[in-house]
């Protein structure tokens, strides 16, 4: 009987382990979204760069991988980026401000560009020791704002911990990019974006 009991025991933990470790957000590798094309004319946009403090190789890929998502999925029609860095430059807005522009910034960016909504959003790349040794996790939020107010009217976060089938993702800034600009655009998809 008491045999039996540890055995009982001994399957039940392994069976919460498994639970527990299901239950942890991983990546296994940049995924491409659910093709949830929209149809119709899409609203015109400005991607501003994704701003970085710690790391802008990993910010400038899951700004174009981001922009490339929305676009394929017709979500968005997306002026120039050329175009954009102009009108950035002629207001002289402060892109380094990690809590973004005013609603006034906005306002005058959308209207400077002829669009109909401003996306700008941040990406910090965490080191974090995990029980495989130190890893590199991104968390990438995204803020759309609306063209005529400036006001922000929905916003999106990835904040997952990345599990990469070789080590060496874990220091391709392409890849860790292109990995949370794609778990981003899935979740605009879902909220009909």
């Amino acid at each position: 009987m008491k045999k039996n009991l540890k055995y009982l025991i001994l399957i039940l933990l392994l069976g919460l382990s498994a639970a527990l470790w299901g239950c942890m957000a991983t990546v296994g590798s940049p995924t491409t979204p659910s093709p949830l094309k929209k149809t119709g004319e899409a609203p015109k946009a400005a991607m501003l760069p994704i701003i970085s403090s710690n790391d802008q190789a990993v910010s400038s890929h899951a700004t174009g991988h981001l922009e490339k998502c929305l676009q394929d999925r017709n979500a968005f029609n997306f002026v120039p980026k050329e175009k954009v860095e102009q009108a950035v430059a002629a207001g002289r807005y402060d892109m380094t401000k990690i809590f973004g522009l005013s609603t006034a910034e906005y306002k005058a960016l959308a209207s400077a560009l002829g669009v109909d909504y401003v996306l700008h959003g941040i990406v910090a790349v965490r080191k974090s020791l995990k029980f495989t040794g130190w890893r590199k996790d991104v968390d990438v939020y995204i803020k759309l704002y609306d063209g005529k107010s400036g006001e922000s009217i929905d916003s999106w976060r990835s904040m997952t911990d990345f599990a990469f089938s070789d080590a060496s993702t874990e220091l391709d800034a392409k890849k860790m990019g292109a990995a949370a600009a794609a778990h981003i655009c899935e979740k605009m998809g879902q909220s009909g974006f």
